[in-house]
Parts: C-alpha cells; structure tokens; sequence
C-alpha cells in the first residue's frame, strides 16, 4: 500500500481532515500561510482584515530576512502576522500544536484564544524582548476547523521569522514524540558525556596519548550542545536564563568544537597534517568564539554562514589528510574516513535545513553519536591492541626470565669456581698495587722538589693554588731564577694524571732545564722545547700547552710567550686590567714554529695571574668563554685584598660559583706579585 503524502498548507488553508483519520499521525505545518508584514493583527482583526485586503502568503517555514547588502545588521528585523486555517474534522478530540522557538518573540492565538507566547512581541526595538522556549499547546476544538493566528517580532537575530515547523496532531501523539525525542536527546548526551569522561580518565592515566584528552573535551562540548539546542533543556532547567546568554552558550558550543576537534585529528594525523593549518583553524576559532563574547546577537548572529563555510573547508582539507594516511596504510584510517564522512553529511545536511534551502529532519544528532561512538572504539581498540601486546610481552618476558634463570644458575656454579682463583688474583694484584703506590709517591716527591720555588726577594711575591685530581698531576710549573735580576716562570699542562702524568712531567722539566740556559728570551725557550718534542718524541704524540713569563728587573719588563694557552690576566697598580694572548700553537704539532713575544712594564704593586684551564673550566663545562670570563671576574674581585688573602678568596668564590666540592680537571693558578 502507497504510503499517503501529508498534505501542506495552500493559500492559508490547510485540508488535513482525511490523512487525520489515522490516530498516529501528525502533520507538519508547512506551505503558504496568509502573511501580513509591517501589521499585528489580533485574531478578531482578521476577519474585517481578509474582506477588506488581499492577504500575502508566506512559505513556512521560513524567513523575512532581507539581503545582508541591503540593510546591513538590520536584515533580519521587523514584524508580521501569519494566519492559517485547518481543516481537521476533530470536533471535541483533543489536540495539540508543537511550538518551536521563533525568531525571536511570538504571541499564538488558536480559534481567538491565545494559548502561548515567548518574550515580547512588539513594533520598536526598544520594547521587544526576545526569547526561545519550545512549547507544546494543548486544545479542544470546538469546530472541525481550528484557525491560528501567529504574530512574531524580531530585532535580535539576523534570522526573522517562522524558520522552525510546527507540528499538529492529537495530543497524545504529540506527547508521545516529543517524549521520545527527550529520551533521544538524553541517551546521546549521556552517551557522548560517558564517552569524554571515559576519556577524560584514561588522558588522566596515560598522558601519553594527548589525543585522548582533546576527543573528550570535544565530546563535552558535543553534549552541552544537545543539551542547549532542540528542546532547550537548559531553559527548562534554568528558566530565568537571559536569552543572550543562552544564545551565546549555543553559539559558542558550536563555534568551539572546530579548533578543539581539530586538535584532536592533528594529533591523530600528525604526519599528514600541516602545523600551519592546524593553527590558522585554531586561531580562526578563536577568534570568532571571542567576537562572540564581546559583541550583541544582532551581530555576531550574522558569523553563522562565515563559520559554517570555513567548517566545511577544514573538513575537505581533513578528508585530504585522511586520505593521505589510507594511502600510507595508517591503521583505523578507513573507519576514521567513513565515521567523518557520516558526520560531515550530517552537518551538511543541516546546514541546508537550517539556511531553508532544504526541508527535511535534522540529523546532526545521529552524525554526532556515529562518529564519536566510531572514535570511541577506535581509541579503546587501541587501548586494547596495547593490553594484548602487553600480554604477550609478558609472557615473552616470562620465558626469558627461565632462560635467564638457567644462565643464572650456570653463572654461579662459574662464580664458585671463579672465588679461589680471584682471591689468588687479587692477593697478587694488591702487591702490585702497593708497588704503584711507592711509585707515586717517588714521583710526587720528585715533582714537588723540581716545582720549588726559589728566593724571589726583593722582586717578587709568589702564591700558588695547585689542585691534582691525583697523587700526580698533570699540571706542571718551574720558577727559575736565572740571575739575582732575572727570574723564569714555566707553566704546562701534561697529558693524563697518574705516572703517566708523572713520566711526561719529568720529560717536560728536564727539556726545560736543558734549553733555559741558552734561550734568552720566553718565545726561544718555547721554540726549543716544540722542536724538541716534535723530532724526539713524535711517536709518542706529546703534545701539549705551555707559558713562559720572564721578568727583568734591570728594565723592569716581563716577556711573555704562550704556546696553545689561554688569555693570562694582568691586573695594573692603577686597578686596569690588561690580558697576555696566545703567541702559537701547543707545543710537539709544528715543525719550526717561531713564537711570538709580548713584552710589558711592570712596576711595583702590579699582580699578574698565570693559571691552566682547569681552573675555569668546570664554571661552566658548555661554554669555555662565559667560564673564563666568570673566572675575570673572580681575580676582578680580589684587586683590594691583600696579598696573603688574595688565593684562598679565589678558591672560595670558585668552589661557591661551581656549587662543587672538588675539580674534575687539575688545575693550577699561580699568582705574582711585584714588590
């Protein structure tokens, strides 16, 4: 049997008595209702009304709404009547009108009785007031025929006008649906709620997974939006809301769900997903959810459209994305692009209905849940592929945890055997050790009776802070006095610590002893000692730095040479700082390398500091240039202490500075004074 087409309203009447037959059917008021722009016109108007003008008619549903181009953010204003007569042959059985809201204040009279009203239908922006609270009205025809008259005002919104259907039929009917679409409502809100909880928790257990947490925060804001439009439980919840926050709330439900959702696939899609879109959608969100804050419905209402576009152009460029990863075999990227696509057709599909350009139910309701219950068992199979593997883990882990039982076991019957023989061992090798140890100390003995330092009186004040991370060290110096006027200091850093350390020192001193009778000057001393260690001991790779500072007390001059050394400090008695650079390369890695010289006046107060880079380094390990400059710093510091203070304050500030106990480097500083 033909399903029987509902029939629809022409020219303000509307013939239902014969589809109404049927107890379970209702019907939607839609088609040319008599419309009345510019008048409100009570019910017992009408009638004088309709014989003395010819009416309009209207299409419902629908909207007055004039082009955005023509009067601007007062498109959607203005006020009418709309009338309608039914034909339902229902005589005495009660009935029932399903009132949707109206944009945005309506008064509705049936049979010349007005039944229900929401906020203030009026002819001045001043005096209206709008308001949004669906409603069901119920009646008892007196007639078969039963007319409405419906008088609606808007200057609050950019939509003016019957834009919902409203539903006739018997009052049980009516009831019944609308009781099923809270049951509905209710089911997908608490679904999609229990889904962002769930989630929620498990971002709370596992921060691992972002993503989790911007699906659930998506889902709670997909619920407060169920809960806001349709049947506005939030009005009936909260009775006395102001209409303008309701419909801020509403707006902004919708308008946050792209840039948070969004997030949520770019950390789905991540490789796929452009960073530089991702922000532009986020920022763009944003923005419109805060022009909506801070300006009026009659404004920010007219962001619909825009917003509405710029939705769909992130979703095509989403389906590019997801494309993309089908292509690359992304796991659960095939259900991803059939849930969205449920989705996206929803939302269209809503669009259209919403912007009347198609008439039909709304089914962003039933895209909503398919998608989110989609993504929901997405993640969870995810969870679940993780709990699996981590079984299996587990028992790989327990069967290696045998096998390595056994090796344990042979291990200690090897162990066992092993005590004897390391105890034989380590008798032996603490008698070597013991022989290691004599030597060392010989060889400390040696280095500190080479590293004594002579009478310097009158000329000069010597203290030294040498710090060996070993018995021996592999800092080095000589103070020599040549004649009663002429004094020679030498300062290097050998390779290694130890005896190593210890044999390379011993090299160093003897070459120095050998050459400084005949070099006259720092930089021929330096020149020596590097042709020396270049030609003798190439197989042995003894390289390393050097400083030779003379001072002559006849000229009251310094010389000073440096080979592969940082900056010396020099502090004058007038409190300058001047700094001795590097005059070549270490010494042992260039044949015939002639060295500069520096030469400078000295005079009576001045102190001057000779020091390894082991004495600044650990200030700041990343940075050997910030480290010296700290070390500056310090020596800075002590330029009014006097002479007997000056070292032990430097070694306090640098182990204060270091925030260490000890160095990891040897280091040596040696600290001059002219007297």
């Amino acid at each position: 049997m033909a399903k029987e087409t509902p029939p629809k309203v022409e020219k303000g009447f509307l013939q239902a008595e014969s589809y109404l037959k049927d107890q379970t059917k209702t019907i939607e008021l839609v088609g040319d209702w008599e419309y009345y722009p510019g008048l409100l016109i009570s019910p017992t108007e009408m009638e004088s009304l309709e014989k003395t003008r010819e009416p309009h008619f209207f299409k419902v549903p629908g909207i007055w709404t004039d082009s955005f181009w023509d009067r601007g953010f007062l498109a959607g204003d203005g006020y009418a009547t709309f009338s309608l007569k039914i034909q339902h042959g229902q005589k005495g059985i009660p009935l029932s009108l399903k009132i949707p809201e109206m944009e945005t204040a309506y008064n509705l009279f049936v049979d010349g009785v007005k039944v229900s009203s929401n906020g203030s239908v009026t002819t001045s922006y001043q005096t209206g007031k709008p308001e949004y609270r669906p409603r069901i009205i119920d009646f008892f025809p007196k007639e078969d025929q039963t007319s409405i008259v419906l008088q609606i005002s808007n200057y609050h919104h950019r939509k003016g006008g019957p834009a919902q259907i409203v539903i006739f039929g018997k009052t049980s009917e009516i009831h019944h649906q609308y009781e099923s679409a809270i049951l509905r409502d209710m089911l997908l809100v608490g679904s999609i709620l229990f889904m962002g909880i769930y989630h929620l928790f498990l971002y709370w257990n596992r921060k691992k997974d972002p993503f989790t947490f911007w699906f659930a925060l998506t889902c709670l804001l997909i619920a407060l939006r169920v809960f806001i439009t349709g049947n506005k439980y939030l009005i009936q919840l909260f009775p006395d809301l102001p209409w303008e926050i309701h419909l801020k709330l509403s707006y902004l439900s919708f308008f946050l769900i792209t840039p948070i959702f969004s997030k949520y696939i770019y950390l789905l899609f991540k490789p796929y997903f452009s960073r530089r879109v991702y922000e532009f959608v986020k920022y763009l969100g944003f923005a419109f959810c805060f022009i909506v804050l801070v300006t009026r419905s009659s404004f920010y209402t007219y962001l619909m459209i825009p917003f509405q576009a710029f939705t769909l152009a992130g979703a095509i460029y989403t389906f590019l994305v997801i494309i993309r990863a089908i292509r690359d075999s992304l796991p659960g990227s095939i259900l991803f692009f059939i849930s969205f696509t449920i989705f996206i057709a929803s939302f269209i599909n809503d669009i259209l209905v919403n912007n009347l350009i198609i008439y039909g139910p709304l089914t962003i309701h039933f895209g909503i849940f398919t998608m989110f219950f989609v993504q929901s068992v997405y993640i969870a199979r995810n969870f679940s592929k993780g709990f699996v593997e981590a079984e299996n883990f587990a028992v790989a882990l327990s069967d290696k945890n045998q096998v390595l039982q056994k090796v344990q076991n042979q291990l200690t019957d090897l162990n066992e055997r092993l005590e004897t023989r390391v105890k034989d061992k380590t008798e032996e090798l603490q008698g070597k050790l013991d022989q290691i140890g004599k030597d060392m100390r010989l060889a400390k003995s040696i280095i500190q009776s080479v590293t004594k330092i002579p009478d310097l009186e009158p000329y000069l004040k010597v203290d030294i802070l040498y710090k060996p991370i070993a018995e021996v060290g592999g800092d080095i110096f000589f103070i020599k006095r040549i004649q009663d006027f002429y004094y020679r200091f030498f300062l290097g850093d050998a390779t290694g610590h130890g005896l190593q350390a210890a044999l390379y020192s011993m090299m160093i001193q003897s070459e120095f002893e050998r050459v400084s009778a005949v070099a006259m000057r720092p930089n021929d001393l330096l020149f020596y000692m590097n042709q020396h260690f270049y030609d003798k001991n190439a197989d042995l790779q003894i390289y390393f730095p050097a400083m030779v500072m003379d001072f002559d007390f006849h000229q009251k001059i310094l010389r000073y040479a440096g080979g592969g050394v940082q900056n010396q400090i020099h502090i004058k008695k007038d409190g300058s700082t001047s700094l001795f650079e590097n005059t070549g390369p270490i010494i042992g890695i260039l044949e015939h390398y002639r060295y500069g010289v520096f030469e400078s006046k000295v005079e009576s107060g001045d102190r001057i500091f000779l020091f390894t880079d082991g004495i600044f380094e650990e200030l700041n390990e990343s940075d050997g240039v910030q480290a010296w400059g700290a070390l500056l710093e310090v020596i800075q510091n002590t330029t009014n202490l006097p002479f007997a203070e000056v070292v032990p304050s430097i070694k306090t500030m640098l182990f204060e500075r270091m925030n260490k106990s000890q160095w990891k480097d040897d280091s040596t500083l040696i600290f001059i004074e002219i007297t």
